[in-house]
């Protein structure tokens, strides 16, 4: 039996785009429930819907609801260095690697301050640092989640109340 490599390659390739349009359908179905679930968290924070759309400005608004600095937007956009790197010819496997940490650190600071905000536990706010394009849409999109104040403590007034007693 002959094998006829022109015919094993059409296979091949329709296999291949077959599966390419799944990874497309569902890669889009992730992003528009991740945009839906922002634009419900903003909505439940009294910010302006239209905040969530704006790719960059979204997660600087998101700080700004989670009570953190909007200079942690650099842990966001640290992603752009090694692609420069890159381009430049440069080594840029520790520099990606450190990258990708801090952009983890990043997801984690959202992650713990949105689940303190909607009144949930750790182990939601942990797996929504990894999965947020599933459980975004469920804390924006859910009438049962009420979006409460996060209680930040101040460290001078906790070392200045341990230092009295």
């Amino acid at each position: 039996m002959e094998l006829n490599i022109d015919i094993a390659y059409a296979y091949f390739s329709v296999i291949m785009m077959i599966v390419g349009i799944f990874i497309g359908v569902i890669y889009t179905i992730l992003f528009i429930g991740k945009r839906a679930g922002l634009w419900g968290i903003f909505s439940k924070a009294g910010e302006k819907e239209w905040k969530s759309i704006v790719p960059v400005y979204n997660q600087i608004t998101l700080l700004k609801i989670c009570k953190l600095n909007p200079w942690f937007i650099v842990l966001y956009l640290d992603f752009i260095i090694p692609f420069i790197g890159y381009i430049a010819g440069r080594d840029v496997k520790w520099i990606t690697i450190i990258m990708l940490v801090g952009l983890l650190i990043y997801r984690f600071l959202i992650a713990i301050r949105l689940g303190q905000a909607f009144k949930k536990g750790d182990v939601f706010s942990f797996f929504t640092a990894f999965f947020q394009s599933i459980l975004f849409p469920v804390l924006g999109c859910s009438k049962n989640e009420k979006f409460g104040d996060i209680v930040v403590r101040d460290k001078k007034k906790i070392k200045s109340a341990t230092t009295t007693k």
